[in-house]
């Protein structure tokens, strides 16, 4: 039997599988097949079972199981976006940080880049199932051919981590990143507040394929929706490439000379930017950006950018691995698959504190 002790509240207690049998009101085998993910249990039941064990604390005694796992060398994928974002570096900052401290565990992290296009991905994914990978993290682009091939490795017993963004037709093992939909929200939310409910919006998106990015977007229209007179006048894409978001701010404010408001939705903001400081010299823009890296808070304190929302990266690089590690020494799910990042609002004020 697995035990563990309850340290909250001062109290220490015998937590055990019984226990929290008797909590959710099911049998004992029933919290071991979900508890060691074996054999098939009632989503709600094996939801309610895992909220309770969450609660409690439990853990099994883990000391003869950190044995097991060095004798195993096991092996996890992982695959980062390439582009030009110095956000992705905070990304890759947490997942090397995790991945050193697993070495005493004998887990080897394998980290590979590949260009936000889906058949990048499913080249390096084939290069990491030749080394004979036990689990997978991955920045998944849109796209159904990867979607299945995501299917196909779960099928095979590999967990599939999705990290910063996810991929629709696919259910991963665990999604770790923002709540992007309401990221979007966020952003309208501050828009309206700033500009009073009346503005023409142009938009600054980095992928198109990019669920992450498409569901700020979305979130964004669907707050606006309220407020007729917040207009968005044009959509572009950047690619998360600086250059690139340069020219197209460059010529999506020339275009539009009623744009009075820009929401940069990813990458590029030095370059969107870059762009919206020359325009400042002859109208008020007003901008929502994303994340805080060291040039974004630049045009912050500039006055360039009036807020920009934040999401943890680092931590995110570290959650992907840490619920990887969790599986592997007591084999069990998280509780929820989603999880989510803080989102943080960052002006002026508060950007470097």
């Amino acid at each position: 039997m697995a035990l563990c002790y309850n340290f909250r509240d001062g109290v220490i207690g015998l937590v055990t599988q019984k226990k929290i049998a008797e909590l959710a009101g099911v049998s004992r085998a029933t919290v071991d097949r979900v508890l060691n993910n074996r054999g098939e249990v009632n989503e709600e039941t094996k939801q309610k079972i895992l909220e309770i064990a969450n609660l409690m604390d439990y853990r099994p005694n883990r000391a003869g199981k950190t044995l097991v796992i060095r004798q195993k060398h096991l092996k996890i994928g992982c695959i980062m976006i390439d582009a030009d974002n110095p956000f992705y570096a905070e990304l890759h900052q947490g997942l090397k940080r995790k991945a050193e401290e697993y070495k005493e565990y004998g887990i080897e992290v394998l980290i590979k880049f590949a260009e936000f296009q889906a058949q990048k991905q499913l080249e390096k994914i084939d290069e990491l199932l030749e080394k004979k990978i036990n689990a997978l993290v991955i920045q998944p682009a849109n796209n159904p051919l990867l979607a299945k091939k995501l299917r196909e490795i779960t099928d095979n017993g590999i967990p599939v981590v999705t990290t910063n963004t996810d991929i629709p037709d696919f259910k991963s093992f665990a999604y770790i990143g923002n709540d992007f939909y309401t990221c979007g929200q966020t952003a309208a939310n501050l828009m309206e507040m700033i500009m009073r409910g009346k503005c023409h919006i142009g938009i600054i998106t980095g992928f198109f394929d990019a669920k992450s990015h498409s569901d700020r977007i979305d979130g964004f229209r669907d707050y606006i929706r309220n407020f007729p007179q917040m207009e968005i006048i044009s959509v572009r894409e950047n690619r998360d490439d600086e250059f690139e978001s340069y020219r197209i701010t460059t010529e999506m404010l020339s275009e539009h000379l009623d744009i009075d408001a820009i929401f940069i939705v990813a990458g590029g903001v030095q370059g969107a930017g870059r762009a919206i400081k020359t325009f400042l010299k002859t109208r008020p823009i007003c901008v929502i950006s994303f994340d805080d890296v060291p040039t974004t808070k630049d045009l912050i304190r500039d006055g360039t950018i009036q807020a920009t929302i934040c999401q943890q990266p680092v931590r995110q690089g570290e959650l992907s691995l840490e619920v990887l590690f969790d599986y592997f020494l007591d084999r069990r799910p998280p509780a929820k698959r989603e999880i989510y990042t803080d989102i943080q609002i960052k002006l002026k004020t508060n950007i470097d504190a």
